[in-house]
Order: structure tokens, then sequence, then C-alpha cells
């Protein structure tokens, strides 16, 4: 239930630096992938290594811990998009 909590809190995290870098705010979907990805890749690696139990969930919450960490850089490291409120939008008044 935890995990569950921390991951909703993490993709909202994402996507309010995303914003403030004038970006989409699905780039915090990002954040699921990558806990996600991480976890199961985690997974995976302790059962082909000879884990089971405990000891593979051990592997598969590092997995994702380090997915969360690669998918918290990549929305840091996006430039921030250059805003001009003069610019015209495609909207209809």
């Amino acid at each position: 239930m935890l995990e569950i909590l921390f991951l909703i809190w993490f993709c909202k995290k994402l996507a309010a630096i995303a914003r403030d870098k004038n970006r989409s705010g699905s780039w915090g979907a990002l954040g699921a992938l990558g806990w996600l990805g991480g976890e199961v890749g985690g997974f995976v690696f302790a059962f082909r290594t000879g884990f089971e139990g405990m000891g593979a969930y051990g592997y598969a919450i590092i997995g994702a811990i380090i997915g969360a960490v690669i998918a918290h850089v990549i929305v840091q490291a996006l430039p921030k998009i250059p805003f001009d409120k003069d610019f015209p939008t495609a909207r209809v008044v």
C-alpha cells in the first residue's frame, strides 16, 4: 500500500517539475513506467540469480528505486521551454 501511495506522489511531483519547465504534465507517467519497469527487471534478475521469496522482492524494490531515480533525473534534465505570451495560439475564442 505504501508503494502505491509513494508512486502516486512521485508521479505528481514529476508532473509538477515538468509543468514548471513549461512541459506537459504527462512526463509524470515516466515515473510510473520507471518504477514498474525497474521492479519487474529487479524481480527477473533476482529469479535468474537464484533468489526466491523475500530476496526476490528486495531486488524488485531496489530495481524500482533505480528506475524511479532514472525517471527523476530525466525529468530534471529537461530544458525549460521559453513561453512567450505574445505568441499566437491555436485556441479559438
